[in-house]
């Protein structure tokens, strides 16, 4: 255990900054557009930011997975043929991000006009390269190319749309093409680094049989797993309209990003750890690695989604605008427990298939989920408004869940997490909410830092007192910095 958290923490550190600034920042543009936006406009962005998730699966997103995966395999045999693959791909992706941009829109019964449309398709091309040739980086471990353009893309594109609606008003398309300015600043860092070079390439049959093997089920699973992510909106959007719509996207939305967060500062250093065991032949080693990763997530997750449900009202209240506050407070911390159950099965159970090479079993459980989200939600839309609809998506994604890590055990050979370690993180979790619920927390920033602060070490504390190699790790490390400092 202890080798497996110094590698951990080695290659979290490294990361950590790309992990952390970004999704800060998003977080904090998400604020301030509450102020800026009118709740029809906010939903509209926000539901086109969504959406890219899933038109990106129409460009690159099977061949990004396929380099971060397979990159180390390739090395090897022929890396001008390999990037001039990518020069077509990234290609061919960019047009196909361009023609899909006007259908999208129509689709979604979003405005047509020439600057949201060109406002949507300038995004939805730079946030597809961005998010490609940082993980072409990643999978190079090219951790300064990768902070670089995750941090070089996400302040840009926040500081250049806020500029934008300060000058031109809450327009959409200018939101969005603002945002696109911003990633295209990344892009050109990414050319500046030597990431990547443009060009149209050369299309490689024997390399695309295998992009098709592997990428095919987990295509067809994205665009299943997006709805299941996302059918809230969808539901929302048609049945209650485009300011409902804004309404509920502001606590849906950072309630997901928190999670995401948090899931990323441990998983974007984890995944390629487990991966160079199985390529190194040590399947086990994998997929142990694999599943301590997943209990470190679960620490870190259950603690941050009790302490948000105790905090939510006075979180709300400080930081986001009144005519969004009502859905926030609701909505809030369901979607923070259902993101937090999605992403602890993505970054455990999911990527165990994708590791052993088992790729469309992840079809089955994003087909699972969406049909049990959709039903929940719509049922729960109907019976309880915005968060019975929210509360009917945490309950698809947890019976998905539950299924999906008794399969990877029994059927995969996943090492299940110590019960004892999870009987204590959910005890240490417990205490901590407790602690919180029990004092009363103003909206006031101060008091929400004092609060935040003392449940946190009211975690730590039990965390370090339950686990004696976590313990023993830390005193260790404070050992070696007591003693660096007095040479």
């Amino acid at each position: 255990m202890a080798e497996h958290i110094r590698k951990l923490l080695r290659s979290t550190i490294l990361y950590l900054p790309a992990q952390f600034a970004p999704p800060f920042v998003q977080f904090v543009t998400t604020i301030a557009w509450t102020y800026l936006l009118d709740p029809a406009t906010f939903g509209f962005v926000n539901f086109i930011i969504a959406v890219q998730e899933i038109v990106a699966y129409a460009g690159l997103t099977g061949w990004t997975l396929f380099v971060l995966r397979f990159r180390e395999r390739f090395r090897d045999r022929g890396t001008e043929r390999f990037v001039a693959m990518d020069q077509r791909m990234a290609a061919l992706g960019a047009l196909l991000q361009i023609l899909l941009a006007p259908l999208v829109l129509f689709l979604l019964d979003l405005p047509l006009d020439a600057a949201t449309v060109a406002g949507t398709a300038a995004y939805l091309v730079t946030r597809m390269l961005v998010a490609h040739y940082s993980d072409w980086a990643r999978a190079d471990h090219a951790i300064r190319a990768y902070s670089a353009a995750q941090i070089i893309a996400s302040v840009a594109g926040a500081a250049l749309s806020i500029l934008a609606i300060l000058t031109y008003g809450p327009v959409a398309g200018v939101v969005l093409g603002a945002q696109a300015a911003g990633q295209a600043l990344a892009i050109a860092a990414l050319v500046l680094m030597k990431q990547f070079r443009f060009g149209l390439g050369a299309f490689d049959r024997e390399l695309f049989a295998e992009l098709r093997r592997y990428a095919a089920p987990i295509l067809v699973g994205g665009v299943i797993g997006w709805g299941a992510g996302n059918v809230i909106r969808v539901l929302v959007q048609y049945m209650d309209g485009p300011v409902a719509l804004g309404l509920i996207s502001v606590g849906w939305g950072v309630g997901q990003r928190i999670a995401s967060v948090l899931a990323m500062l441990l998983t974007a250093a984890a995944y390629p750890l487990a991966v160079k065991h199985y390529e190194d032949g040590d399947r086990r080693g994998a997929l142990a690695q694999v599943s301590f990763n997943g209990l470190l997530l679960f620490a870190v997750l259950l603690p941050a989604a009790v302490g948000l449900a105790m905090l939510a009202e006075p979180v709300v209240t400080l930081l986001i605008a009144e005519k969004f506050r009502e859905a926030t407070i609701s909505v809030l911390p369901i979607a923070m427990a259902a993101a937090s159950l999605r992403f602890l099965r993505i970054h455990t159970c999911e990527q165990s298939m994708f590791l052993v090479e088992r790729p469309a079993l992840t079809l089955y459980v994003l087909s699972v989920e969406a049909v049990l989200n959709i039903a929940f939600c719509a049922i729960g839309l109907h019976v309880g408004g915005f968060s019975g609809a929210a509360a009917g998506m945490l309950i698809g994604t947890a019976i998905t869940t539950f299924g999906a890590f008794a399969y990877c055990f029994v059927k995969l050979d996943l090492p299940p997490p110590s019960f004892a370690a999870i009987l204590k993180i959910c005890a240490a979790s417990g205490v901590m909410g407790l602690a919180l619920s029990v004092a009363e927390t103003s909206a006031h920033a101060g008091a929400l830092a004092a609060a935040i602060l003392s449940g946190a070490s009211i975690y730590a504390a039990l965390i370090l007192v339950f686990f004696p190699e976590i313990r023993a790790l830390v005193a260790r490390r404070l050992q070696r910095a007591y003693s660096e400092a007095t040479l």
